[in-house]
């Protein structure tokens, strides 16, 4: 897994349950999949207030 398959794990999870418990939980599922050097942003996830809008504003500014 890489860090393009974890974030659209991410994006689904947000698109489909909606809810800040599922995208944690899904981060929480890939961030053991993905190398030592790219779980930074998964952690941040996973630590955030509400990784809901994390995920939502990453979204936004993917073409950034």
């Amino acid at each position: 897994m890489n860090l393009t398959d974890a974030t659209i794990v991410l994006l689904l999870a947000a698109r489909i349950h909606g809810t800040d418990e599922a995208v944690r939980a899904s981060a929480k599922s890939v961030v053991k999949k993905l190398p030592r050097g790219k779980r930074d942003l998964i952690y941040k996830v996973i630590e955030a207030q509400s990784p809901l809008a994390l995920v939502e504003f990453l979204a936004e500014h993917l073409d950034d």
